[in-house]
C-alpha cells in the first residue's frame, strides 16, 4: 500500500512578540493537514522581513545570514522528512520537531534511569 503525504515548510515571524523592532524567527512544519512550529531560537528585524517571500530582503549581511541560516533549517527539516520516510515510520510534524531539536523518541527522564 502506498501513502502520500503533503509536507510544507513555512518560516514567520511573530511581531506581536517584538522588542526593539526585533522578532522571532519561526518555521511551521505541516505534514498530512497536521502542524507544529518550531523556534529557530534566531531573531530578525521587522523592517527587513519580507512577509511575502518569507525571508529576509535586501543584500546587507544580515540578511544574507539570515537567509542562508533559513535554507540550512529548510534542507535540515527536509532531510529528516526524507529519512523518515525511507525508514517506513510515521511521520507526524512533532516527530519532526523532536528530531530537529535533537529530542530522542527513546531518551528517558533521569528518574526513569535511576527505577
Amino acid at each position: 500500500m502506498k501513502t502520500s503525504h503533503t509536507y510544507t515548510i513555512l518560516f514567520w515571524i511573530n511581531k506581536s512578540r517584538s522588542s526593539n523592532n526585533c522578532a522571532e524567527l519561526y518555521a511551521r512544519v505541516t505534514i498530512n493537514g497536521k502542524r507544529t512550529n518550531i523556534g529557530l531560537k534566531r531573531k530578525v528585524d521587522i523592517h527587513i522581513w519580507d512577509s511575502k517571500s518569507k525571508k529576509a530582503k535586501g543584500k546587507t549581511r544580515e540578511a544574507k545570514e539570515i537567509n542562508d541560516y533559513l535554507n540550512l533549517v529548510q534542507s535540515r527539516l527536509f532531510n529528516i522528512y526524507q529519512d523518515l520516510k525511507y525508514k517506513g515510520d510515521l511521520i507526524t510534524p512533532q516527530l519532526v520537531k523532536s528530531i530537529y531539536n535533537g529530542e530522542s523518541i527513546n531518551s528517558k527522564t533521569l528518574l526513569e534511569l535511576l527505577e
